[in-house]
């Protein structure tokens, strides 16, 4: 299962608009948040900064490990990667940038889950700050502000996933608000079944069932009764009734231990599946497979699919003795990754009772896989697809 992504903050704004004084108060708020200090090669202030020699900056060029680098002040200001590492390897690191190419350049070149926040102050404001805090370089702090202006002018594409203007409130409040901000998960809760929706659970079955009775010589009317029995539910109860009404050449147990490897062995996820999931937590989301049956063979054909390695959790009931469509198992899986129902979200799954009816009765909203089908009646869903593909691609953009 994959891990939490690192969390980084990335604070722009214009000279003396509350970078450091807001960076103290997170570090107040949590220590764990905490300055990155930029490689600096160049006179002037060195609080804050890595100060760096011209050859330690050729070094860091050569190596390619400069993420991003700016001149100002006769300085030049180096984002590298080895800072980067370092800095999350001990908590949370707080960035000051001043361009957005800058920040787009972190956003693509360090893999990481980053806040970006706009602070805000008018002109007025950074020159009233640098004149009373005795800056000797107020002149050129007012030129980097209007630098800072036409930064934005210049990039009206570009949205930041916070704005807040620190004229209007308090360095305290600004910093609880990037806190709830960065801890606040910023996609949606996407809960998706397994069997015959993620992967091709009847056609697994339906293989093993066939090279199972051609392996013992067992006719076409066994095969279809085993077949019919394990379709939509197979466990060791199946499998003991299915032995004592057909005469099984194995004991119940015997053949359960074989089914599970063999049966995981056979599964494979529909086409296109594992890339929609990808897509999907790329966009932010989080992804929760929440299936009934039982914890080994669950978890078996789930590594075997290669569900296991793209998605954030996965919810068995097997291994917590709730089945879907009760209420509890939903609750269950979105606290696996943090989250609360009440939150919203959605569900997605082929089957009309357990994941359209449950999920609406767990306050999300749902998807059907139809996967040529008619809609059987009852509760509608919000969306039918006529493959998990299709589902995920729907769900991934209807934020």
């Amino acid at each position: 299962m994959s891990t939490a992504p690192m969390r980084g903050v990335i604070l722009y704004g214009p000279p003396a608009s509350g970078k450091d004084t807001v960076t103290r108060a997170l570090s107040d708020i949590d220590p764990e948040f905490s300055l990155f200090s930029r490689v600096k090669v160049g006179p002037g202030r060195s609080a804050g900064y890595r100060m760096g020699t011209p050859e330690q900056l050729e070094e860091l060029r050569a190596s390619v490990a400069v993420v991003y680098e700016n001149s100002r002040y006769d300085s030049v200001y180096v984002t590298d990667r080895p800072g980067l590492d370092e800095a999350f390897a001990h908590g949370v690191p707080v960035m000051h940038l001043g361009q957005v190419d800058g920040v787009r350049a972190v956003l693509n070149g360090y893999p990481a889950e980053w806040l970006t926040v706009l602070l805000w102050s008018p002109r007025e404001v950074t020159e009233a700050r640098s004149t009373g805090r005795g800056d000797a370089d107020t002149p050129a702090r007012l030129d980097a502000w209007d630098a800072t202006r036409a930064d934005l002018d210049a990039n009206p594409d570009f949205s930041f996933d916070l704005t807040i203007r620190t004229d209007e409130i308090g360095q305290e409040a600004a910093a609880e608000q990037i806190r709830q901000a960065l801890t606040t998960p910023r996609g949606e809760l996407v809960l998706v079944d397994f069997d015959d929706t993620l992967i091709d659970r009847l056609a697994a079955v339906t293989a093993w069932v066939s090279r199972y009775c051609t392996g013992h010589g067992l006719g076409a009317e066994v095969e279809q009764r085993m077949l019919e029995a394990m379709r939509v539910r197979a466990d060791l109860d199946v499998i003991e009734g299915l032995c004592a009404e057909l005469g099984l050449p194995e004991s119940p147990s015997g053949l359960w231990s074989r089914y599970e490897p063999e049966l995981a062995a056979l599964v494979a996820p529909f086409p296109g599946v594992i890339e929609a999931l990808t897509a999907v937590r790329e966009a932010g989301h989080q992804v929760v497979v929440v299936t009934n049956g039982g914890a080994k063979i669950q978890h078996a054909k789930l590594t075997a699919a290669g569900i296991t390695d793209v998605v954030d959790a996965v919810c068995i009931s097997g291994e917590i003795g709730i089945r879907k469509p009760a209420l509890e198992i939903f609750e269950t899986a979105a606290a696996s990754v943090g989250r609360d129902l009440l939150q919203g979200g959605w569900m997605i799954g082929d089957n009309a009772d357990l994941d359209v009816a449950g999920g609406r009765k767990a306050g999300l909203r749902t998807v059907w896989i139809s996967h040529g089908r008619d809609w059987p009646g009852g509760v509608e869903p919000d969306f039918v697809a006529s493959t998990a593909v299709e589902a995920l691609t729907h769900v991934g953009g209807a934020r």
